[in-house]
C-alpha cells in the first residue's frame, strides 16, 4: 500500500492547521474548517479575530427588531468566552448590554484592541462604562454618529469622562459628528488620555480654538487630526495645534472658513512630517498656503483643494515628487498654467480636475509631465478636444480603475485615441458610441 495514504490531516501540528485557516478568505470556509472536529473548531476560534464588523451584511442581529437588551447581552456573553482571541468588536446598530455580561467577564478574552459603538440608537452611562471597563486593552474606539440618523449614544461631557477613565491608552477616537461634545468635554478626554494619536471630530460644531488648543496641549503625540465642518476653528487654534503636534502627518480641514495662509504657513513650518491635507472648501487659502506646504513639507503625498475659491494652482509650482495625489474639482480660478503646475513634480499618480481651466494644452502637459500617472478624473471638461484626448490615451500608467473613469464620467466624448487592449475592449464593450483612433 502507498505509505502516503495512511497520511493522516490528525497528525498535523497545530502551528500548520492556523497557517491553513490563516489563508482561508470566505466565512462560509472559515465556518466548515469549524465543522470537522473538536480541534479544528478550537483553531477556528482561536483564530477569530473580529465579531459583527460593521460592514457585514450576514449579521442577522442588526436586522431583528425583536431583540432585548437582556437577550443580546447572553448572546454576546456565549461569544466573547468561546472567542478568547478577539481584537475587533463592532456593536454598532446592536441593542446595550446589561448586568448579566459583569457576572460573566471574567471568563473573557482580554485582547480586543478596537470597539466600535458607531450608531448605537440606545446607550445609558452605565451601559457605555460597562461595556468599556470589559476590555482593558483597548486602543481604538469609534463612536461616530451618523447624520439623520437616530442615535443617543451619551457622548457629552459625561460620556467622554466615562471613556476617558476606563481607556487612558487609547491612542485612536472618532467622535464624527457627535453634535454633544463641547471643548470642556474634549479637554476631559484629552487630559485622561495623552497617548491619543488620531481624534476624528468632523462636524462637531460646538468645538471652538479652546477645544483644539486644550488637545493640543495634553496629546503631544497626535499625528492624525480630522477637523472638517468644525467651524469656529481659526488659525489661532491651528497654530498652537502645529507647535505642539510636530508629528502631524494628516489633517483634514474641510469647510473650515476661518483657516488661512496664515495657519499654514505655521502648519507648514513646524510639521515638515504633514503627508496629507485636506483643505476642500477653505476660501480663507491661496496659492501662498497652498506654495508653503508643497515647498516646506517634503513628505506630503496628498493635497485636496475641492470647491476652493482664490486658488489659481500656480501654488504647486515645484512640488516635490512625493505629491502623488491631488484634488482639485470645482475650483473656479483654476488655470491652464496652474495645472502644469501641480503636475510639475512628476510623482502625480491620481489626479481629479473640472472646468474650463482643463484644456488641450493642460491635458497635453499631465501626459508628459506624469509618467506614474494611474486615475485621471475628469468631470465636466467641455475644452478638450481631439488634441487632448489623444494625449490621454498616451498615458503609459493610466489603469483600469482610471480607464472605467474616463467611460463612465465623459458622457460627451465621441472619439479617443488608445492603444491598450483592456481599454479597447472596455470601450467597444460599454461605450460602442465612442469611436476609438
Amino acid at each position: 500500500m502507498n505509505p502516503c495514504k495512511k497520511k493522516s490531516y490528525a497528525g498535523l501540528p497545530d502551528d500548520c492547521l492556523n497557517l491553513v485557516y490563516q489563508r482561508l478568505t470566505s466565512s462560509a470556509d472559515h465556518s466548515s474548517f469549524g465543522l470537522v472536529c473538536h480541534r479544528w473548531l478550537h483553531i477556528q476560534n482561536k483564530n477569530h479575530e473580529s465579531l459583527w464588523d460593521i460592514n457585514n451584511p450576514t449579521c442577522s442581529l442588526r436586522k431583528s427588531a425583536d431583540i432585548t437588551p437582556e437577550d443580546f447581552s447572553k448572546i454576546l456573553c456565549r461569544l466573547l468566552i468561546r472567542f478568547q482571541h478577539l481584537k475587533r468588536l463592532s456593536l454598532s446598530r446592536l441593542p446595550e448590554v446589561t448586568d448579566y455580561v459583569t457576572s460573566q467577564s471574567h471568563l473573557f478574552g482580554s485582547k480586543v484592541q478596537y470597539l466600535c459603538l458607531s450608531f448605537c440608537r440606545e446607550y445609558s452611562y452605565k451601559s457605555l462604562s460597562l461595556i468599556l471597563s470589559l476590555f482593558p486593552n483597548l486602543a481604538s474606539v469609534n463612536l461616530t454618529h451618523s447624520r439623520g440618523y437616530s442615535c443617543r449614544l451619551p457622548i457629552t461631557v459625561k460620556g467622554l469622562e466615562v471613556l476617558g477613565k476606563s481607556c487612558s491608552s487609547l491612542q485612536t477616537v472618532s467622535l464624527g459628528n457627535c453634535q454633544g461634545i463641547t471643548d470642556y468635554g474634549l479637554q476631559v478626554l484629552a487630559k485622561s488620555c495623552a497617548s491619543l494619536k488620531m481624534v476624528d471630530l468632523h462636524n462637531c460644531q460646538r468645538i471652538t480654538d479652546e477645544g483644539l488648543e486644550s488637545l493640543a496641549k495634553y496629546c503631544a503625540s497626535l499625528e492624525t487630526v480630522d477637523l472638517g465642518e468644525c467651524h469656529w476653528i481659526s488659525d489661532k487654534s491651528l497654530e498652537v495645534l502645529a507647535k505642539r503636534c510636530a508629528s502631524l502627518e494628516t489633517v483634514s480641514l474641510g469647510h473650515c472658513q476661518r483657516i488661512t495662509d496664515k495657519g499654514l504657513a505655521v502648519l507648514a513650518k513646524c510639521c515638515a512630517s504633514l503627508e496629507k491635507v485636506d483643505l476642500r472648501s477653505c476660501q480663507g487659502i491661496t496659492d501662498l498656503g497652498i506654495g508653503l506646504l508643497v515647498q516646506n513639507c517634503h513628505k506630503i503625498s496628498s493635497l485636496t483643494i475641492e470647491d476652493c475659491s482664490n486658488v489659481t494652482g500656480l501654488g504647486f509650482l515645484g512640488s516635490p515628487k512625493t505629491l502623488t495625489h491631488v484634488y482639485a474639482e470645482n475650483v473656479p480660478k483654476l488655470t491652464t498654467e496652474g495645472i502644469k503646475a501641480m503636475v510639475s513634480g512628476g510623482g502625480i499618480q491620481s489626479l481629479h480636475l473640472s472646468g474650463p481651466a482643463v484644456t488641450d494644452e493642460a491635458v497635453i502637459a499631465i501626459s508628459i509631465g506624469c509618467p506614474l500617472l494611474r486615475l485621471l478624473w475628469l468631470d465636466s471638461c467641455h475644452e478638450i478636444q481631439l488634441e487632448g484626448w489623444k494625449a490621454i490615451g498616451l498615458c503609459p500608467q493610466i489603469c483600469e480603475q482610471g480607464l472605467r473613469s474616463l467611460c463612465n464620467g465623459c458622457k460627451k466624448l465621441s472619439g479617443l485615441f488608445v492603444d491598450d487592449d483592456f481599454a479597447k475592449e472596455l470601450f467597444k464593450r460599454e461605450r460602442s458610441d465612442v469611436h476609438l483612433i
